[in-house]
């Protein structure tokens, strides 16, 4: 049984047309091939982009959510080989998304952008790595290395 009964809750901020996942990816200058999809849930554009940046230029195929449940969909529909969660002010929604996408994909590894080192408890029992959002972008990208063992 879901966590989240129905899954019908909108993240605090997402304006309503901006429910629709986003795939990027492909043009970039000094982009190696794709070799692994990653599902990044966040609802700060600028984080969003900047993120994006660095991970389609370390080959990764991303997909964008700003909705939680088109997040937990994607996650689901979609061969996602990890999940990148921006712990934003609302953490609890945020815990909810984490625990319901590793409730129904355990073997898909989480990273968590984080603003400390010690986030809400209900997020370390399904976080696989922590990356501080004051680290530069290419912390994210060796996290992600890391939980997929690419490195």
């Amino acid at each position: 049984m879901p966590i989240w009964p129905g899954l019908m809750i909108r993240l605090s901020g997402a304006a309503e047309g901006d429910c629709r996942p986003r795939e990027t990816g492909g043009e970039m200058s000094g982009q190696r091939e794709r070799r692994h999809t990653i599902l990044h849930f966040c609802c700060d554009h600028r984080s969003l982009t900047t993120h994006a940046r660095y991970l389609h230029r370390a080959g990764f195929r991303v997909l964008h959510s700003s909705n939680g449940f088109e997040a937990i969909k994607l996650a689901t529909a979609e061969p996602v080989d990890a999940v990148v969660l921006d712990l934003d002010r609302n953490h609890s929604e945020v815990t909810l998304i984490a625990q319901e996408i590793k409730r129904l994909r355990p073997q898909v590894p989480t990273i968590v952008l984080a603003e400390t080192k010690a986030p809400v408890d209900g997020i370390r029992a399904v976080a696989d790595a922590l990356v501080l959002k004051e680290d530069t972008p290419e912390a994210l990208v060796t996290s992600l290395e890391k939980v997929l063992k690419l490195v």
